[in-house]
């Protein structure tokens, strides 16, 4: 068995630069498919962190409490959507709060010296589980009889279901784009793989006739493959990794007001990604490609 794994790991080898300029061709352009896989993955996170952060606040429903409730109904109510299995958690701010946390906003710090006494109401803030449940929470919070009439909650159901419609169409666009680059690759290594095998068909034909199984055969040609897959992926996972932090701040820098974050902790499950993509690439290419021609 490690005989015949040496000797295909060898005669892969060999004819991966026997066949040099094909295979440097087939791993460049797996390399840019991947590096165009990995920006989807990575444009995907941050988007991902972008449309959590928004989900984060919108998230939270702010219902405004009218100046003559008494607390003892607000308790009783808050005491209510506690109980509720939709709501995460809910707090209560006063008045006097609310005020508190708007003037230590530096942006309202002009506009709070205007102010003559407190405007703002007193508010519960609900928490719920699932985005899709704010607009029943909203419905329920606006038939409350202590709820402010004027402005009885902040939500915003266009936004909110804007949010869930861009979240559902990314989704769908980034496994559409993968499913498209997983064809391209496999296509390539399956042609460079066949160009190998034109080239040691005679061979091929010698150590069919001289009983050489089938997997004996295929297997140099699989493990070519492999590593056809794995090259590209570390040249296009370097070339992501060197590139990742400076687009993230150059990005940041030109749109300051969108909550793009570097996340380190992502590249991992990147490089796990990219290197078992190539490998399988090339594995699967490769497989598709020598069936045809070494099937005894």
């Amino acid at each position: 068995m490690f005989r015949n794994l040496r000797f295909a790991l060898n005669s892969a080898w060999q004819s991966f630069f026997r066949n040099l300029a094909v295979s440097l061709a087939a791993v460049l352009s797996i390399t840019l498919i991947l590096i165009l896989a990995g920006v989807n993955l990575l444009v995907g996170h941050a988007l991902s962190q972008v449309l959590d952060g928004f989900r984060d606040k919108v998230s939270v429903i702010s219902i405004n409490v009218a100046d003559d409730t008494p607390l003892a109904s607000v308790y009783s109510y808050q005491a209510q959507l506690s109980a509720d299995q939709r709501v995460a958690s809910i707090k209560f701010i006063t008045k006097d709060e609310a005020l508190a946390n708007f003037t230590k906003d530096p942006n309202n710090a002009v506009l709070a010296q205007q102010l003559d006494g407190n405007p703002l109401d007193a508010k519960l803030e609900v928490r719920v589980r699932n985005l899709s449940d704010v607009a029943a929470i909203d419905t329920l919070a606006r038939q409350w009889s202590g709820v402010d009439p004027t402005n009885p909650t902040n939500y915003q159901g266009d936004f909110v279901k804007r949010m869930l419609q861009l979240s559902q169409w990314l989704s769908l666009a980034g496994v559409g784009l993968l499913a498209i680059l997983v064809v391209v690759s496999v296509v390539i290594v399956m042609n460079t793989i066949r160009t190998a095998v034109y080239h040691r068909r005679k061979e091929i034909e010698v150590m069919k006739l001289v009983g050489a199984t089938e997997w004996f055969v295929r297997g140099p040609f699989v493990i070519e493959g492999v590593m056809t897959g794995l090259i590209a992926a570390s040249i296009a996972l370097s070339l992501l990794v060197i590139a990742y932090p400076p687009a993230v701040d150059q990005f940041r820098s030109d749109i300051a007001f969108i909550p793009l974050s570097y996340d380190p902790s992502f590249l991992a499950s990147l490089a796990r990604d990219l290197l078992l993509g190539g490998a399988l690439l090339g594995a699967v290419g490769s497989y598709i490609g020598v069936r045809r021609f070494v099937r005894l």
